[in-house]
């Protein structure tokens, strides 16, 4: 075992889990209920260009109903969750940096229940550490009260997401971000953000790692 004072921080949505189906079946759903259009195919594929606050803007949603908006998603989740699957790899990732030694958590603006019931479906539940759930804007505090909670070093702390707002939040606490390219925003999108490394596989992210640590380290810095 190495590397036990490492903390890797995964985003849910679109990271590990190909929910992008499911969440846009659900806003299609709703659009009707809070007033904005229906989206099609072809917009949803230009939307990967967009940032969140770009989204809300095309979208039109007044922003006093987006918090009611955001909390229905939670809400019709349950319903989709059979239909949701893991991205290939994601599994294999999970478990071999578990036996490298890493910690391995949760932050994501999905609700916790909704997380751990895909977890729990994919048996890999008890990988994780912690499973936390922030507000759509505040994944970097969310990040932050966790470093304190678990007395780790920044340095050691990696962020792992496939938004826009994913780089922004690491950015925002001073930690690294490795962006995916599989998940919602573009690859070109991501990189324009400047993240630390954007890699197109989930199995590259054993290689980043090493990269990021190349020695590895018994000591128990991060508890």
């Amino acid at each position: 075992m190495h590397n036990n004072s490492k903390l890797v921080i995964f985003d849910f949505d679109g990271t590990l889990a190909d929910t992008l189906g499911a969440l846009m079946r659900i806003s299609n759903r709703l659009a009707p209920e809070f007033g904005y259009p229906q989206i099609s195919d072809a917009q949803f594929a230009n939307l990967k260009y967009l940032s969140s606050w770009e989204i809300i803007r095309f979208s039109k949603v007044a922003l006093w109903k987006l918090p009611f908006l955001l909390k229905r998603v939670k809400e019709e989740f349950p319903g989709e969750v059979r239909n949701v699957k893991l991205f290939p790899g994601v599994v294999e990732l999970l478990n071999t940096l578990k036996l490298q030694g890493y910690r391995l958590g949760i932050v994501s603006s999905n609700a916790e229940a909704n997380i751990r019931s895909l977890l729990k479906q994919h048996q890999i539940e008890h990988l994780f550490d912690f499973v936390n759930t922030a507000s759509t804007f505040g994944k970097g505090k969310a990040i932050g009260r966790l470093i304190k909670q678990y007395q780790c070093s920044k340095s050691d702390v990696i962020y792992i997401g496939d938004e826009i707002r994913d780089i922004q939040a690491a950015r925002s606490i001073a930690i690294r971000i490795v962006a995916v390219g599989w998940g919602f925003n573009a690859p070109t999108a991501l990189m324009d953000k400047q993240p630390d490394l954007l890699i197109t596989k989930p199995l590259a992210l054993i290689n980043a790692l090493a990269r990021f640590y190349p020695t590895p380290t018994s000591q128990l810095a991060c508890l």
